[in-house]
C-alpha cells in the first residue's frame, strides 16, 4: 500500500521539477495584449517582460541617434515597471526611430 503511494509521490515531485524551471524562464508576462510592433509582440511572446526590456534597450541605443526627440525610456514611456503605459506619441516616435 505504501509503495503505490510513494511512486505517485516522486511522480508528482519529478513533474514539479520538471516544469517550474520551464514557467521561470517566461519571466513576467508582458502586461500589453494589444500590440502594435512586431518587436515588441515577439518580445514579449519569447520572454515576457524582461525579454521586452532587453530587446527595447538594444532597440534605444539605436533610436537615440535616429530621433533626437528619443532620449531614454521614459520618452515614449509615461511609467515604467509593471505596467509601462505608453505616451500618447510612442508609437509614432518608435516608427521615426525605424522601429517595426
Amino acid at each position: 500500500m505504501k509503495k503505490p503511494a510513494l511512486l505517485a509521490l516522486v511522480a508528482a515531485c519529478s513533474l514539479f521539477l520538471i516544469a517550474v524551471p520551464r514557467m521561470a524562464l517566461a519571466g513576467v508576462p508582458c502586461v500589453t495584449r494589444e500590440f502594435k510592433t512586431t518587436l515588441t509582440k515577439d518580445a514579449c511572446t519569447k520572454g515576457g517582460q524582461d525579454e521586452a526590456k532587453k530587446v527595447m534597450k538594444k532597440f534605444l541605443a539605436t533610436a537615440k541617434v535616429k530621433a533626437s526627440s528619443i532620449k531614454d525610456c521614459k520618452s515614449c514611456h509615461s511609467a515604467l515597471s509593471p505596467n509601462y503605459p505608453r505616451t500618447p506619441d510612442a508609437l509614432e516616435l518608435f516608427q521615426k526611430a525605424g522601429g517595426k
